[in-house]
């Protein structure tokens, strides 16, 4: 099991993302794809509870086609079946994948034997039925009476061998479907291939046509039992369940209570206004998340009834009457509550609000005298009229909400052209189904020849129909999303940019339609998001074929390209090496490149194209940046030149530059900052050494922002300042001089030096008789720190500009990933050095692991620091606790639970006041225990808190005695 995942490898692990809430007891399991294959390497899957325990692992080898599906993990027990969120975790290699779903307090009731017989009835029943559907023959079996559960089996898996075809598996429930169809795909295969005889296949065919079965009847762990009996080849993996309506986080809350606080013109009263205050400021939100969101509502409506109120109409008046005597009530309310208990006469005002606009569309429709709906308008204008009677005689808005039928009606009957003509335009434009579409022009010509609104309204139900059969056909958005990822991932792997372009195109037409369903769109919208989902559930097998043919041919000529690639910078090697092998270090950098090249040919054996692409590419750029430096100036580094140590001197450089401008310029006035500026200096040396560069910029830039403030000449006769004109590209300098004499201008002077001490450029100007001066000078352009030095008489004053550099290096994802161990290392160093003391100076364990990370951190081998930072934790919990025979203290970490234990040696016999803290790794206090021990001098403390990874210490303060013990948090 990996104990380490490297992050230079992208995700290859797809689940069916289908995770929500289950309840206690109800059986759970995982299916999902693997992009690339990997030899003899296993799935491993982990199930960790709300309480960090491990609750299920499994080892799964996935089928050859990627596949893979976990057995039943039954949500029961002291460990697996307690309520709360847990965790699953999948490792396949270098790649892993993790994904939440969480346990309800309510216990799974599984189906008695006699659901499941009335079950597996109705589900022969609906299936012969669909079979004589689809071949044009009387169904199959009569209505099955047997209560016999094995019989109404036997004949449900005859049914399926007798009369399968690939157009019945749309009938399987769309959770199981994908792991079903990846069993039929690898059976028909191993037949095709002659590895299995006809009889065996037909053997697994109807074990996976029984687990169909018990699937659908509800006993699933039946069922999964079955299906992963099939092929025990399979590995198993989670499918993600849909998850439910996320909860909204604290921060989201607190924003939304800042906007409501800043609303102005709304219905909230002082006191609402108050109550939200707080809310906000005793950060209770969550509490009231709710009361909130209905909150939200009534004021969006409240605001859409304000607009509504300006509009100039008998019918619109009605509601602006309602609306108008109920807004004074509402600004009146002096609660939250109050004012949410009227959100149903608010959303009936709004809803008439509504009905009305939809009049208004209807109304302009007919009044447009226009060759395109003139006919149309003709057809439905004395409805129309009727209905306007109707509404003319209304009294109230209830009257108005009696015709939102009528309403609707109309509104359906005028979108249906426009609906069915932007369904057939988008269609044509994907190359979608023909006949499709020429049933959906039938449909324009009937509309157009429609005798009555009838007929119209029985147009508008046979294309909500056809939406309706589309909808059913495909598969769920679920299923969808996970079938593209999947296919992304493959086609990444095979640069199928081809391919890779319309699964992104199909993707976001996915995620649309995850949006939409969690909004409210308009019936032309669902129309049109229906007719691409439809295009991309046909889609989908066009693009596995296509991914699927890329043939060991395909395969060749791209692996070929890149292994003779990686062969021409071996050659080059080898070829170096008769002039330079003396020049320091070339022999090693000769090496160590050609291990990277091997790892270019190992992607390639492991199928990763894509990955050893990338590598080969980064490879010559580091040998044509490497050589260049070797004939630039053979011998310019003792250690000789890697593109690393290229970039190590580039960075020592700057700090070599910082030091002579601090010996340059150095005043009295800098001496209280110099150890700290030193520090800075150790810590960027530190970071260039360890290859963090991405940390080591930071440092630089925040050296010379440290340089900038406190290296400056300070003298008291002189106050001045410099600040950019942006517009003017022009640096100004404003101030003032001490003045004896107000009667006369005296001369100043300005040098501006280079960071070397060098001059840059030089001014002379003249005060006010007041002394105020102020001039300007155009601003140096190169990066760097410039000493402002300006002279008044004999007096002196600095004052230095800091042109920030704007670092170029690119950082691929091996780099990054190095930042990230480089920084835990030198949180690790300087926890050890402040808790460890003497114990850590003077252990030489803690030098042999450190140097073996150093070295392995100028190797670049992420496997190697990770292992030894382990080692570095482990020697920091056994050697570094403080121990006094006086104070024992033992801390222990499980399960989200400290207990911190221990005893004093003590002459008095009362109970005494103690001080515990914790520090993390960082040296950051995450604690601070106060509690009394015993007339004894026994104490214990439990702390039920979940600490994140790291290793912590637990220091106790007993009058002058200190004592810790650490512990490590995996």
């Amino acid at each position: 099991m990996p104990v380490y995942a490297s992050a230079q490898t992208p995700d290859r692990i797809t689940i069916l993302e289908n995770f929500g809430s289950y309840e206690s007891g109800e059986p759970l399991f995982v299916y999902g794809q693997i992009a690339n294959l990997l030899d003899d390497s296993f799935l491993i899957m982990q199930i960790i509870n709300p309480q960090g325990d491990l609750c299920q692992i499994q080892q799964l080898m996935p089928l050859s086609n990627g596949a893979f599906i976990t057995d039943v993990i039954p949500l029961k027990g002291r460990i697996c079946g307690i309520s709360g969120e847990y965790e699953i975790k999948l490792f396949y290699g270098d790649y892993s994948k993790s994904t939440p779903f969480t346990v309800s307090s309510d216990s799974f009731l599984e189906p008695d034997e006699e659901q499941m017989t009335l079950s597996a009835q109705n589900l022969i029943s609906s299936h012969s039925d669909a079979i004589g559907k689809l071949f044009d023959i009387p169904s199959p079996l009569p209505e099955p009476s047997s209560n016999d559960l094995s019989q109404l089996e036997n004949d449900f898996v005859d049914l399926w061998s007798e009369f399968f075809v690939d157009d019945l598996i749309i009938e399987i429930d769309p959770l199981i479907r994908p792991a079903v169809t990846s069993s039929f795909d690898i059976v028909q295969k191993l037949l095709d291939d002659d590895e299995i005889s006809f009889e065996i296949a037909k053997s697994i065919d109807e074990t996976i046509f029984t687990s169909i079965f018990y699937y659908e009847i509800g006993d699933k762990t039946k069922a999964i039992d079955l299906l992963t009996d099939a092929f025990v080849d399979v590995t198993n993996v989670n499918p993600d369940k849909v998850p439910n309506q996320r909860a909204p986080t604290f921060d989201e809350l607190e924003e939304t209570l800042l906007n409501l606080m800043k609303k102005s013109d709304t219905v909230m009263s002082k006191s609402v206004k108050n109550e939200v205050g707080f809310i906000f400021a005793r950060g209770t939100a969550p509490v009231f998340s709710d009361e909130i969101g209905e909150l939200i509502d009534v004021l969006s409506k409240s605001r859409y009834l304000d607009v509504v109120s300006r509009k100039q109409s008998d019918l619109y008046r009605l509601v602006q009457n309602d609306w108008e005597s109920l807004k004074p009530s509402l600004m009146a309310k002096e609660s939250i509550d109050e004012l949410i208990s009227t959100s149903i006469r608010v959303s009936e005002l709004h809803q008439a609000a509504i009905l009305l606009r939809e009049l208004d569309n209807v109304d302009r429709f007919i009044s447009l005298d226009s060759e395109e709906n003139s006919d149309l308008a003709n057809l439905i204008e004395p409805d129309w009229n009727a209905l306007e009677r109707d509404l003319a005689l209304a009294s109230s808005v209830e009257d108005i909400l009696e015709s939102e039928s009528k309403i609707n009606q109309m509104v359906q009957v005028i979108d249906i052209s426009s609906r069915i003509s932007k369904s057939v335009e988008i269609s044509q434009s994907t190359g979608g189904n023909s006949a499709l579409v020429s049933d959906w022009k039938l449909l324009l010509e009937q509309v157009d020849n429609a005798d009555s609104i009838d007929d119209i309204l029985e147009i508008v139900s046979e294309f909500d129909q056809t939406m309706t059969d589309l909808r059913e056909k495909r598969n769920p958005l679920t299923v969808l999303e996970f079938q593209y990822k999947s296919m992304k991932e493959k086609a990444e792997l095979q640069a199928d940019y081809e391919n890779l372009f319309l699964i992104d195109n199909a993707l976001k037409i996915l995620d649309t339609a995850k949006q939409m369903e969690s909004g409210s769109p308009s019936i032309t919208r669902i129309d049109r998001i229906e007719v691409l989902l439809s295009w991309v559930s046909d889609m989908s097998s066009k693009i596995q074929n296509d991914l699927d043919s890329y043939n060991k041919d395909a395969y060749k000529i791209r692996a070929s390209d890149i292994l003779q690639r990686a062969k021409s910078l071996e050659n080059l090697v080898e070829l170096s090496l008769t002039k330079n092998r003396f020049l320091p270090n070339y022999i090693e950098f000769a090496e160590t490149f050609n291990e990277k090249i091997d790892n270019v040919r190992d992607l390639v054996i492991k199928n990763d194209l894509d990955q050893a692409d990338a590598l080969v590419r980064d490879l010559f750029d580091e040998w044509r940046l490497v050589s260049q430096a070797y004939t630039d100036d053979p011998h310019g580094s003792d250690v000789g030149y890697t593109g690393d140590e290229i970039k190590r001197i580039e960075f020592r450089k700057k700090l070599d530059t910082f030091s002579n401008m601090v010996s340059t310029f150095y005043n009295a006035g800098f001496s209280e900052y110099v150890d700290k500026y030193n520090g800075m200096m150790a810590d960027a040396d530190h970071m260039i050494e360890l290859a963090n560069f991405v940390d080591a910029e930071s440092k630089i830039l925040e050296i010379g922002d440290y340089l900038s403030q406190h290296l400056v000449l300070h003298n008291d006769s002189i106050i001045y300042d410099i600040s950019f004109d942006a517009e003017k590209n022009i640096w100004v300098i404003n101030g003032a001089t001490e003045k004896s004499v107000f009667d006369r201008r005296e001369n100043l002077y300005v040098t501006v030096y280079n960071m070397d001490g060098t001059k840059h450029s030089s001014l002379a100007f003249t005060d006010t008789k007041q002394g105020n001066f102020f001039t300007q000078w155009i601003a140096p352009t190169d990066p760097g720190l410039y000493i402002v030095m300006l002279q008044y008489k004999d007096s002196k004053a600095s004052q230095i500009v800091h042109i920030e550099e704007d670092f170029d290096y690119e950082y691929n994802a091996a780099d990054l990933s190095m930042v990230e161990l480089a920084r835990e290392f030198e949180e690790l160093q300087s926890f050890a050095e402040k808790f460890g003391g003497e114990s850590y100076s003077e252990n030489s364990r803690f030098g042999s692991v450190i140097n073996e990370i150093e070295f392995a951190f100028k190797d670049k081998d992420a496997e190697n620091v990770n292992e030894n930072l382990n080692e570095l934790k482990s020697l920091i919990e056994r050697y570094l606790p403080i121990r006094n025979k006086a104070a024992p203290i033992m801390a222990e970490y499980s399960g989200d639970k400290l207990v911190i234990s221990g005893a004093l040696l003590k002459t008095v016999q009362f109970p005494e006041d103690l001080f515990i803290d914790i520090y993390d790794q960082q040296g950051n206090i995450v604690e601070e225990i106060a509690l009394k021990d015993t007339a004894g001098g026994k104490f214990s403390k439990i702390v039920n808190k979940s600490f994140d990874s790291g290793v912590y210490v637990v220091q106790l303060s007993y009058h002058d005695l200190v004592v810790s013990d650490f512990f490590n948090v995996k």
